[in-house]
This record gives C-alpha cells, sequence and structure tokens, in this order.
C-alpha cells in the first residue's frame, strides 16, 4: 500500500512539474503578433483538403467515413518558409530648422532593461526591436544623450522643437522620409510615457528622445525627458 502511494505522489510531482516548466517557457517567450507563422513547408501545400473515400469493406455506412465526406473542403494556402525582409534601418536623422544632422546606429536593451545608447552624445540610437521608418504602422523612436564628458550634443536642440517643424530621416536604401512634428512633451523621467513612446501600432511616425530638466547627482541622471513626436508625411 505505501508503495503504491508513494509512486502515486511521485507521478504527481512529476506532472506538476513538467506543468510548471510549460508555463515559465510559455511566459517566458510568447510570440509577437506581428511574427510569421513557423514552420517546415507541406508538400501538399497548396491543395484543398479532399474528403477520405468511404471504406470499402462497409460500403460506406461506417458512420465516421460519412461524417468525413460530409465535411466540405477547405482550401489551404501554403505556409511563408521565410519571413519577409526586414525595412531598411535608420542611418540618419535630421531637424534642418534646429541645425541637428546626426548619424543613427541600431540599439537594443541594456543591462537594465532600458534603451541602450551610443556612448557619445554625436551618435543617436534606433530602437532595432521596433519599428523602422519603412514600416507600414507604429513609432519609430530614436534618441541620443543630451551630453557627454566632452560637449553639448545636437539633441539638446529639441526643446526648441514646435509643432509644424520638419524631420528627414535616411534609411540605409537612401530613402528619406520626412516628418513634421505635433508634439513636444517634457516628462518626469518616473512618468516616461513607455507604452506610447514604443508603440507598434496606430500612424506611422517617429519619436526623439534625450534628456532634459536638471542634473541629480545623486542618481547620475537628468530628472525629465524631451520627448518629441512627428508624423510621417512624406517618403518611403
Amino acid at each position: 500500500m505505501r508503495t503504491r502511494l508513494a509512486a502515486r505522489r511521485g507521478a504527481t510531482l512529476v506532472v506538476a512539474a513538467l506543468a510548471g516548466l510549460v508555463l515559465v517557457v510559455g511566459g517566458c517567450s510568447p510570440a509577437p503578433a506581428d511574427r510569421p507563422a513557423a514552420g517546415g513547408h507541406d508538400p501538399a501545400a497548396g491543395a484543398p483538403v479532399r474528403s477520405p473515400a468511404p471504406d470499402a469493406e462497409t460500403g460506406g455506412t461506417d458512420e465516421a467515413a460519412s461524417a468525413a465526406a460530409a465535411r466540405p473542403d477547405v482550401p489551404v494556402r501554403p505556409a511563408r518558409d521565410t519571413p519577409a525582409p526586414a525595412p531598411p534601418a535608420p542611418v540618419r536623422v535630421a531637424v534642418p530648422d534646429l541645425g541637428i544632422d546626426m548619424p543613427v546606429v541600431p540599439e537594443g536593451v541594456d543591462d537594465q532593461g532600458r534603451m541602450a545608447l551610443p556612448g557619445d552624445a554625436l551618435t543617436a540610437g534606433w530602437y532595432r526591436h521596433g519599428p523602422a521608418p519603412a514600416s507600414p504602422a507604429g513609432a519609430t523612436v530614436v534618441a541620443a544623450h543630451v551630453d557627454d564628458p566632452v560637449q553639448v550634443g545636437p539633441f539638446a536642440r529639441l526643446r526648441e522643437a514646435g509643432e509644424g517643424t520638419s524631420v528627414d530621416v535616411v534609411d540605409a536604401a537612401g530613402t528619406t522620409h520626412r516628418y513634421t512634428v505635433t508634439r513636444v512633451e517634457t516628462v518626469p523621467k518616473s512618468a516616461f510615457p513607455a507604452g506610447t513612446v514604443f508603440d507598434r501600432a496606430g500612424t506611422p511616425r517617429i519619436v526623439l528622445v534625450t534628456c532634459g530638466g536638471r542634473w541629480d547627482r545623486q542618481q547620475r541622471s537628468y530628472t525629465e525627458n524631451v520627448v518629441v513626436t512627428a508624423e510621417r508625411t512624406d517618403g518611403a
């Protein structure tokens, strides 16, 4: 009796452990909504699914065969073997009215979970996990330091931008995308609108971000962010 009880408890623990593993793996790697479906190529893909023929031995009277025969044909399209090519990355950003003209390099996330930035204030970073200038929707995020130990950077002038200011972005294919500023905000870092800034939906736009406010020596950071939003009006 004890042996059977121990075996049952062991089996329960194994099932529980496997369920937990599925939750962890599933929660750690959600598939983006815009990610192409994965999977190998089906040699029969593209042909409609045919209903099975009636069972020869039963003369077609078998219930399962009859139900299968009654199902309509379902057309099947071939799965995409490879994802569509990514839009070209931005390589330069310019705000002519403010004298801003900077190279742009792709950046990801730093070890603190924040968007990474280039090491100096003369180069801007593009959030490479988000939309690009030629993407059909969403915000292309380009950010730069307001200054560095040597100099004040061009993005320090972003606070002078006003509605209607033009922003030009050149991508790796040589296409210039033009945007028009619709909003300029100065927000506390503690209230940074990440959900809006890194939005993948909505009107194609560019969001330029830098630091603002005063320098907090204790936190070794500025207290605010300057966020300039401009909607795409030309290019592509």
